[in-house]
């Protein structure tokens, strides 16, 4: 079920000294606490390649790949002593690990909904879970199960063009061999990106690689005097990880008066996704982006099936994928569109036959109380705090493919204007493809871009703020 010998595949068995540099490249500083515990082969560690799409964990435990492309758990009656006796602590969870490459998307899936939740992107050199380090005394188990799943690469992802045409998709069930339909809405695009990248006619060979640490490892962390190092690095890096949701109830109080002192009634459903539009700008959930690399799935290969194979050819292939923000460091901005909501709470809406349109702008004046209320250096988020902050330095536009009488929400073919990712095309034989102005996403899509930004909106007009 495992080797010792590195091929890219599978589940590798191996020790700090041969894995090290690797992870020195990604995580420099954790890398030079453990080379000063200098840990033996009593110490192994276990890396696992996982192929796009791959489910790594679901609502039951961890999912490990084998070497004949299937999957296994450590509760499986043949799994081998050295597994059962080095990762078993995690019989029922997820062991302690670390990305190496790629990317690991854990979300909330919600199928009769046509919904998926994403809950935290996972890069490289992120360490997770941290409840069998910081939850061993604790008797009490306050992680839900049944609930949280997670998959190598991304789960939350889309193509902005409309990929639902039977006729074209035929085409790539003929020359890859799936059998998926053609996808009916954003939720279904992954399922066809994971059916065409596990073709055996592609071979694809994109690979999440997840570095796995041993009970010795966590037994150390608790009893050896001589680890204290590492695991306040760990503790630390724990603690800045949850910070936003430990004070998500003050927030919330803060929301709650502010509506209150400005008699702001709002539709509780807008209220919800104005407050998870502060958690996407604070980095605390995931927004969605134009990718540009293949971090997050093998964005070339699937551009290239689309425009050679389904015939796409009067739109940019543009793939979104989820992704954290960092307002403070990123240039590009970050999205959410009422037609993909991924906010934690499901507040119904008061006006169902309310418009999109409608609802936008309805948003727009809610954000826009609570920007003004918050940037207050004399209000209830005190100058210097991060909700002060980030109310100071974000700026929200909101983009319809029709027009808006009002002038507040504006036109989504102007969205690319200002952000060069939604013209990435690995192939350009399509030279004459444009951006897809009418895609399900930018028909009621909010922009989050920080005033530090050095991407020029002067194309743009935002007037009405």
């Amino acid at each position: 079920m495992f080797t010792e010998q590195d091929e890219g595949n599978g589940l590798l068995k191996t020790y700090w000294p041969a894995v090290r540099d690797r992870v020195s490249k990604i995580e420099p500083f954790f890398t030079a606490l453990v080379d000063k515990l200098n840990p033996d082969e009593d110490f192994p560690l276990y890396i696992a390649y996982y192929p796009y799409g791959s489910i790594d964990a679901d609502t039951q435990s961890t999912r490990f790949p084998d070497l004949n492309g299937g999957f296994f758990r450590l509760s499986d009656s043949n799994v081998p002593n050295d597994l059962t006796k080095n990762l078993g602590y995690s019989r029922n969870d997820t062991p302690l690990g670390m990305i190496l490459d790629k990317q690991i998307e854990c979300f909330v899936d919600l199928p009769n909904k046509k919904v998926t939740i994403p809950s935290f992107i996972y890069t490289p050199g992120k360490i997770f879970p941290f409840t069998q380090m910081l939850n061993k005394k604790n008797k009490r188990v306050y992680a839900p199960y049944g609930l949280l799943c997670s998959t190598a690469g991304a789960r939350s992802t889309f193509m902005l063009s409309n990929i639902g045409c039977a006729t074209n998709h035929a085409a790539l069930q003929r020359d890859f061999k799936i059998k998926i339909p053609a996808p009916k809405s954003l939720y279904e695009h992954w399922h066809v990106f994971k059916e065409i990248t596990s073709s055996k006619t592609l071979k694809c060979d994109w690979r999440c690689s997840v570095m796995y640490f041993s009970e010795k490892w966590i037994e150390k962390l608790h009893r050896d005097k001589s680890w204290i190092d590492l695991k306040q690095y760990l503790q630390e890096v724990a603690w800045e990880q949850c910070e936003y949701e430990i004070n998500r109830i003050h927030y919330d109080i803060i929301f709650s008066i502010i509506q209150e002192n400005r008699n702001l009634k709002p539709n509780p459903y807008l209220t919800d996704t104005a407050k998870h539009l502060f958690a996407i700008a604070l980095g605390a959930s995931p927004g969605y982006a134009p990718t540009i690399d293949n971090d997050s799935l093998p964005l070339d290969i699937l551009q290239t099936v689309y425009i050679e194979s389904y015939g796409l050819k009067k739109y940019i292939p543009t793939i979104f994928t989820s992704m954290h923000y960092n307002f403070e460091q990123n240039k590009h901005p970050i999205y959410y569109s009422l037609q993909n909501p991924s906010t934690l709470v499901f507040s119904p809406k008061s006006r169902e036959i309310s418009s999109t349109l409608t609802e936008m702008r309805e948003l727009e004046h809610i954000m826009n109380i609570f920007l003004t209320e918050l940037a207050r250096d004399d209000g209830m988020c005190s100058a210097g705090s991060i909700m002060n902050k980030i109310a100071k330095q974000i700026k929200l536009h909101y983009f319809h493919n029709k027009l808006d009488s009002h002038n507040i929400v504006k036109s989504s073919s102007e969205i690319a204007i200002s952000d060069s990712r939604f013209a990435y095309m690995i192939s350009q034989q399509n030279s004459n493809a444009s951006f897809a102005c009418d895609g399900t996403f930018v028909r009621g899509c909010i922009k989050i871009t920080s005033v530090l930004s050095k991407q020029p909106f002067q194309a743009l007009n935002f007037s009405h703020w």
